[in-house]
């Protein structure tokens, strides 16, 4: 009865959100560019869907638009956390280019320094050319709702990186939850406005709706605008990342628990949003793709020692068959779903077939692909490291054939075609269960015949020329590290001062401090 009345209350609030579209109707045929969405996730594991293989979770908008449109089963972020991340989707960089990668002891074990926190000065570059920066001299409009985390303090907020409008957080949503004696909760910005705080003024377990409503709400009034001005919105929801929550409507709705909850919320919030461009009539001038920032955490699984970690089986997200979480360079952490959407340019199901791509892509991709569907110019003698997937979502044809795994300032491994080599290999977060390890030779996998990366290949194993596979996948890791001018890190440093105390808190005397040192210890 309670997952009846969820699912009741969810109708109305759906209803609540889409009304008077209908009227609402633009000729998209007389728009020249694509309005763009994009939808990042947060902690999502590529078993976490239905369409990629979840038992329990019920996913049936997101299913739909992999029905119609394509969906990735080798699709990579750049970085297997979450700052690191999202530097990379927005700047077409990897993180060693882009600077937002930290050091520890010359070490890519610590995560601390891997992650922007509350007390982080670290900041993403303003030299750094951001999507909507790309976009806006093509004529493009653009909005973040959600999660930034790529600088804390005014001057590094989106709308100082190209967004029009901002509503949302500059980090995550913890993890102190209300405990402000270590670090203040996290404020609610609306552009560049201090709006509250999380737990203190606005009620968490509906932020993620109120996002939603953010961004349907935004996509109408662009749609309608007289200036037809194309649009991008990225759409950066953080209810799947630690601490859980979701919104009456759909607590105690999954059969996989908490979590479950919070996946089948975000998939109704991208029906919202999906429902949305169709009834206005956009749906064919729109390419929508939806990913995440990186494999599932954990340490929600793994029931480790830690203090304030808690041990509940039924919390976190899931890989499905594939090795490791969050934070690592093993399949779990960097292989995400990915699924393309845009009627009329990416054909669907045929015969109720859905259709699937296995060719390699990650996240940096698209930014190359915005920038050619866009007429966007991108500035001579810099770096990219994506290639546009429009070969894939048209014709099925590969765009590469190689990914590089970074890990802070190491490269850990590298995927070319079907075999995957670790250089180096580590445990998950702080734990560092396994330490971080070299491998000489690499550790070989065949990712098309052991996704699990359960089974290593050695000279005496192979069934095809060893020395030939090793040889090529060698020689590609040191062209890549040969190319890549590195960034000086930029999240080594932390101090209290900075956190978002201003303007009801008292702020801190600056003691900058090594980020691995306490209070780490509190995160």
């Amino acid at each position: 009865m309670a997952a009846r009345s969820s699912v009741h209350a969810t109708s109305i609030l759906a209803l609540a959100l889409i009304s008077g579209f209908a009227q609402c109707h633009i000729d998209a045929a007389s728009a020249t560019k694509p309005n763009i969405v994009l939808i990042y996730a947060d902690d999502l594991g590529w078993g976490d869907l239905s369409t990629y293989g979840h038992p329990t979770i019920r996913t049936p908008n997101l299913d739909r638009m992999a029905g119609e449109g394509l969906r990735f089963t080798h699709f990579y972020t750049a970085n297997a956390i979450c700052t690191p991340s999202r530097s990379s989707l927005l700047t077409g960089r990897l993180p060693v280019r882009n600077g937002m990668f930290g050091t520890w002891n010359n070490s890519a074990s610590n995560v601390m320094t891997q992650v922007l926190h509350a007390d982080g000065v670290g900041a993403l570059a303003h030299s750094e050319l951001t999507i909507p920066e790309m976009l806006a001299p093509a004529g493009y409009h653009s909005k973040l709702v959600g999660k930034w985390h790529l600088g804390i303090q005014e001057d590094n907020w989106p709308t100082s990186h190209g967004f029009d409008e901002f509503y949302g957080t500059p980090m995550m949503h913890g993890p102190n939850e209300g405990n402000q004696s270590v670090f203040p909760d996290m404020q609610v910005i609306n552009n560049t406005r201090v709006v509250g705080r999380l737990y203190k003024d606005y009620d968490i377990h509906l932020l993620n709706v109120n996002y939603i409503r953010a961004s349907v709400d935004y996509i109408k009034a662009r749609a309608t605008d007289t200036s037809a001005k194309p649009f991008f919105l990225y759409f950066a929801p953080d209810n799947t990342h630690i601490p859980l929550f979701t919104s009456p409507a759909f607590a105690g709705v999954s059969r996989r628990g908490l979590y479950g909850d919070c996946v089948e919320e975000l998939d109704w919030g991208v029906g919202q949003i999906l429902d949305a461009i169709r009834t206005l009539g956009i749906a064919n001038n729109t390419f929508v793709f939806f990913s995440s920032d990186n494999g599932p955490d954990r340490r929600l699984d793994l029931c480790k020692s830690l203090p304030g970690v808690a041990c509940d089986p039924t919390r976190g997200g899931s890989a499905g068959p594939l090795r490791g979480g969050k934070s690592t360079t093993w399949e779990g952490g960097v292989r995400e779903p990915g699924i393309a959407w845009w009627p009329g340019t990416i054909a669907g199901e045929e015969d109720g077939v859905a259709r699937v791509t296995t060719h390699l892509a990650w996240t940096m991709d698209l930014y190359a692909t915005y920038a050619e569907i866009s007429g966007a110019k991108l500035p001579a003698g810099v770096k990219y490291d994506g290639v546009s997937l429009m070969p894939i979502l048209t014709e099925q044809v590969a765009s590469r054939d190689a990914l590089f795994h970074w890990r802070g300032n190491k490269l850990m491994a590298v995927r070319k075609n079907q075999f995957k080599a670790h250089f180096y290999t580590e445990g998950e977060f702080e734990w560092n269960d396994p330490p971080l390890r070299q491998h000489n030779p690499p550790i070989l996998f065949d990712i098309s015949q052991d996704p699990s990366e359960r089974f290593p290949i050695t000279a005496q194993t192979a069934t095809y020329n060893y020395a030939q596979i090793m040889e090529s996948l060698n020689k590609t890791a040191q062209q890549h590290i040969a190319g890549v001018e590195m960034a000086l890190p930029v999240m080594n440093t932390c101090d209290k001062s900075v956190a978002l105390w201003k303007p009801d808190l008292p702020v801190p005397a600056s003691k900058p401090y090594d980020c691995c040192q306490d209070p780490c210890s509190s995160w």
